[in-house]
C-alpha cells in the first residue's frame, strides 16, 4: 500500500512540537503498510526557510512543502474603520478553507510524478482543503482531524471575545462559516480520527478516537520513567511559546499563581522550556522571583529528571495536551487546569494521577502541596505511568489506525 499524507505540520523531526509529533506517529503507524509520502501546505509556520532545512525535507519523504501566506493587505473589506478590521480577520480566517489553485496544481503534479497511491490521508482539514484532496476520487481517504477546527475557534474566542456588538455579530458568522466548510469536507473522507471522546461528540458522523500519545524519538516510541528527586522543589513548564494558548497560560500562571506558590515556598523554582521564546518576554519572566528561563532545549530529559512535578496552564485551544502524557510517561506527575485535561478523564478517575486545577485557588494549593509532599507527587506519577503504558502506547494507536485503512487500499 502506498499512502499519500497530506499536512500542514511536518513530521518529527522537522517540526519539533507536538503536531509535529503525532504527524511522525500517524507516518510510523501508515508505513507498517507499504511507503508513506508527504504533501505539505500550510503557513508560514510549516518550515525554516533555509536551504539547510530543505536539505532535511527528503529524509521524511516530503515530496512538496508549501508555504502559503494570506495576503493580509490585499484582502479587500467592507464597511469602515473597526468593521473594515473585523472584515478582515474574517476573510483571513475563511481563507484557509478554500481551495487554492495553485496548491491543487501542485497536487495534481505530485499524483502523476509519484503515484498511483492506494490511500490518502489528511492531517488536519486545511490542507486538504486547500489542496483539494478531499474532491480526489477513486482513492480512498482518512481524515486525522485533531483539532476539531470550530471547537477551537469557539474556545479561543470564548478566552478572547471579540469587541463590542459588530465582534459578537462576526464571531457568530465566523463559526458558522467554518463549521459548515469542514462539515462539507468530511463527507468526502471514508472514516475521520479525532484525539478525545469530547470530540467525537461533536461531529454527526461515525469517528474513532485515535489519542495522542507520548513521543520519543527512537524506534521504539517509549519513553522509560526517571528516577525521583524526594528533595526536589522545582517545577517544570514545556511548551511552544510562539503558540498564543502556551504563552498566555504562562503569563497567568507567573502573574496570578506563582507569586502565592514562592509565599509559601521560597525555595521553589520554575524552569521555562519552549522554543518561540522573544528577547522582551524573557527579560520580564526573568525578573520574576525563582524563575529560570531557558528558551528552546535540546533535549527535555535533564529537565525532567530534576523536577518535582509539571505544569499545564493552558485555558483555551483545541485537540488534547499531549505535554499531560509525556510527563507521566517520565514519571512526573502534573498540575493543570481543567481544559488542559480534557480527553483524559481516565487519570482523574477513583485515584487521580493528575491534579486539576478549576481555578486559581485550585492550581496555588495543589502546586504547594506537591511541593511539600514528595510520597504524594510520586505515588500519583507512578498511577499515570500505569496509564499511559496501558492506555497510550504506540502499539495500540497503530492498530487503531490499522483498523480503519479500507481494505480495498491493502494491495
Amino acid at each position: 500500500m502506498k499512502t499519500l499524507l497530506v499536512t500542514s505540520v511536518l513530521p518529527w523531526p522537522l517540526r519539533k512540537n507536538g503536531g509535529g509529533q503525532r504527524s511522525a506517529l500517524l507516518k510510523k503507524a501508515l508505513e507498517r503498510f507499504g511507503p508513506v509520502d508527504v504533501f505539505a501546505v500550510g503557513g508560514s509556520a510549516l518550515k525554516e526557510n533555509t536551504p539547510e532545512f530543505d536539505s532535511l525535507l527528503p529524509s521524511q519523504n516530503v515530496i512538496d512543502c508549501i508555504v502559503r501566506n494570506c495576503p493580509v493587505n490585499d484582502i479587500p473589506a467592507w464597511g469602515f474603520g473597526p468593521f473594515k478590521q473585523l472584515a478582515r480577520t474574517i476573510r483571513q480566517y475563511q481563507f484557509n478553507y478554500e481551495p487554492d489553485p495553485t496548491v491543487q496544481d501542485r497536487l495534481q503534479r505530485v499524483l502523476e510524478q509519484h503515484g498511483p497511491y492506494d490511500l490518502i490521508v489528511g492531517r488536519y482539514l486545511q490542507p486538504v482543503i486547500q489542496s483539494g484532496a478531499d474532491r480526489i476520487k477513486d482513492i480512498p481517504k482518512l481524515l486525522d482531524f485533531d483539532d476539531i477546527d470550530w471547537q477551537t475557534l469557539k474556545s479561543s474566542i470564548r478566552e478572547k471575545p471579540w469587541p463590542g456588538l459588530g465582534g459578537k455579530i462576526g464571531a457568530s458568522l465566523l463559526l458558522s462559516r467554518v463549521k459548515q466548510a469542514c462539515e462539507k469536507s468530511l463527507d468526502r473522507f471514508d472514516h475521520v480520527f479525532v484525539t478525545s471522546e469530547e470530540d467525537r461528540t461533536l461531529l454527526d458522523r461515525p469517528s474513532t478516537v485515535l489519542p495522542n500519545i507520548p513521543f520519543a524519538d527512537n524506534e521504539s516510541v517509549r519513553i522509560d520513567a526517571l528516577e525521583a528527586d524526594p528533595a526536589s522543589r522545582r517545577i517544570l513548564f514545556v511548551g511552544d511559546l510562539q503558540f498564543p494558548p502556551n504563552r498566555e497560560g504562562l503569563d497567568r500562571f507567573l502573574s496570578r499563581i506563582w507569586p502565592e506558590v514562592i509565599k509559601q515556598v521560597p525555595d521553589a523554582t520554575v524552569d521555562i522550556v519552549g522554543r518561540g521564546l522573544t528577547p522582551e518576554r524573557a527579560d520580564r519572566w526573568e525578573k520574576i522571583q525563582g524563575t529560570n528561563v531557558v528558551g528552546f532545549a535540546d533535549e527535555l530529559v535533564s529537565f525532567y529528571k530534576r523536577c518535582a512535578f509539571n505544569i499545564v496552564p493552558v485555558y483555551f485551544g483545541g485537540g488534547t495536551k499531549i505535554k499531560v502524557l509525556e510527563s507521566l510517561a517520565y514519571g512526573r506527575t502534573v498540575v493543570a487546569c481543567s481544559h488542559a485535561m480534557r480527553g483524559y478523564g481516565c487519570l482523574t478517575e477513583t485515584d487521580p494521577a493528575v491534579a486539576v486545577a478549576e481555578s486559581d485557588e485550585d492550581f496555588i494549593h495543589a502546586c504547594i502541596r506537591l511541593l511539600t509532599d514528595p510520597g504524594l507527587r510520586q505515588a500519583m506519577a507512578e498511577r499515570g505511568k500505569r496509564i499511559v503504558e496501558q492506555v497510550f502506547s504506540f502499539n495500540r494507536f497503530a492498530s487503531i489506525v490499522a483498523d480503519h485503512v479500507p481494505q480495498e487500499a491493502i494491495r
